[in-house]
């Protein structure tokens, strides 16, 4: 089933694909990023092992890896949408057994395949590589480092697989899945499960400190094996699908114009776009995710770790709100924007009514997503400052981010420039906004901070939304 020469191919292709947006040695910006973030961590380990055990710090790192494949995975839940919601009017390979007598189940597990060595070569070796470097100021062993990204790279490859299981299983079952998980959450929860030594259990984890080959051939075989099977439950295409709607643009136009008269119409087509292609699923799951990940790691340092952190429900508003950009850069690829040249609209004009959309979602989800971890810790006297956080930082988030990838945000951030002009104005709001939770219950002047810091946050929000014109005022619509 494995063709190494449509694999190549499929390489070629990414790296093609992602140098032509900008050139080709902007393609290695983000694994430069990678080896300076983890050369500056090794530097700082022998602090950091004063104050976290090294046990620990490879616990938290082989799951975050799994949560990355977890993540990385989700592109199964697309099914036969991913060629045209992915890559739009772009011929691919992947979309090759529309012309070609090659089966999309084939090219979806090569595809499967190609996108895990490529996370593992752009993404965990770079981590490596920082690493290394960093071994020549302290100690770091060569063997530790060439088990750590063969442990890290299972952790990965677990994750992505089980993912990839998960969604094409679901595409078909879904109610059935979705049952067997909750049955087994709560069988979980009802049986005192002891999570530190689970977590400690994680097969990758285990090879980490055993080095056994017969670890390392399990999770390999296992991987195997869920790709294998996924194939299988991968909807073929192309394949007839009708289906009947009815018509809801008049009446959603209405309803949109009493909110928003100028961005009616515009509105109005993306909630139905959204809606009948069932796209609003990923969007909402792939948004869930990080934050149902954000509370694991904080639950599991300060309950399992015990380490006194002190999260307050004021951190969560924070990391929602830059957590957010995960909605808008789907909203911004949600259909094939060449259209639009065709039309009496302007790219400002569309970048707007994805804004508005982007709130809508945004307060949808981020406020019963607070109001439940906020239950859960006892602190919902903290709810109306948080939802102040959560609509400053979002709002903020969201203009820095229109402006400076305008409808093409999923390839203009893998500009080192535009990266880095975006890192500069949001990391430091993150850091004032995480301080500030912290020091909120011992310091009563932090009130007053907040609410300052969030009306700058606003006005600088306006004064950037007014620089949409300039900046995209005549621009033509395109893919990337």
């Amino acid at each position: 089933m494995l063709d190494v020469k449509i694999l190549k191919l499929m390489f070629k292709e990414e790296f093609r694909l992602n140098a032509s947006f900008f050139s080709r040695s902007s393609f290695f910006t983000s694994s430069l990023a990678i080896i300076l973030f983890t050369f500056i961590i090794g530097l700082s380990l022998p602090m950091l092992r004063r104050v976290v055990e090294v046990n620990d710090m490879l616990l938290v790192t082989h799951w975050v890896l799994l949560f990355y494949g977890l993540g990385v995975g989700g592109f199964a839940l697309l099914g036969k949408r991913i060629i045209e919601r992915r890559f739009g009017s772009i011929s691919l390979l992947l979309g090759s057994g529309y012309t070609l007598p090659v089966s999309f189940k084939r090219l979806f597990f090569i595809f499967y395949i190609k996108d895990t060595l490529y996370y593992v070569i752009f993404t965990i070796l770079p981590m490596i590589l920082g690493l290394a470097l960093a071994s020549l100021f302290v100690s770091i062993s060569n063997s530790s480092l060439l088990f750590l990204f063969v442990s890290l790279s299972l952790s990965f490859l677990l994750g992505i697989s089980s993912s990839v299981l998960l969604f094409t299983v679901m595409i078909r079952r879904a109610g059935a899945i979705l049952s067997i998980l909750a049955v087994g959450g709560i069988y979980l929860g009802l049986n005192g499960i002891d999570i530190k030594r689970m977590a400690a259990e994680l097969p990758a984890l285990l090879f980490y400190y055993s080095h056994s080959f017969s670890i390392l051939l399990e999770i390999m075989i296992s991987a195997v094996l869920f790709g294998l099977i996924s194939s299988f439950f991968i909807i073929e295409v192309p394949a007839p699908h009708e289906r009947k709607a009815k018509e809801a643009y008049r009446k959603t136009v209405r309803l949109a114009s009493l909110f928003v008269k100028r961005y009616g119409p515009g509105l109005s087509k993306d909630i139905i776009d959204l809606t009948r292609s069932g796209l609003i699923f990923s969007i909402v799951l792939t948004f869930l995710m990080p934050l149902l990940f954000l509370y694991s790691v904080t639950w599991f340092i300060e309950s399992v770790m015990l380490l006194d952190m002190n999260f307050s429900l004021l951190f969560y508003a924070a990391m929602v709100g830059f957590l957010c950009t995960l909605i808008y850069s789907w909203l911004s690829n949600m259909d094939i924007s060449e259209c639009y040249n065709s039309l009496p609209l302007s790219m400002p004009h569309v970048i707007r009514t994805k804004l508005i959309l982007f709130v809508s979602l945004t307060i949808s989800v981020a406020v019963p997503y607070l109001v439940a971890v906020g239950y859960m810790k006892g602190e919902l006297d903290l709810l109306g400052v948080c939802l102040i956080i959560l609509f400053t930082v979002s709002t903020y988030v969201g203009s820095v981010l229109a402006y400076l990838t305008g409808l093409f945000t999923n390839s203009y951030l893998l500009d080192a420039k535009i990266l880095m002009q975006f890192s500069l104005a949001v990391v430091p709001v993150l850091i004032a906004e995480t301080l500030l939770s912290f020091y909120y219950t011992t310091n009563n002047y932090a009130i007053f901070y907040i609410a300052g810091l969030g009306v700058l946050l606003v006005a600088a929000s306006m004064i950037i939304l007014t620089g949409l014109n300039s900046r995209w005022k005549g621009m033509m619509f395109r893919i990337a």
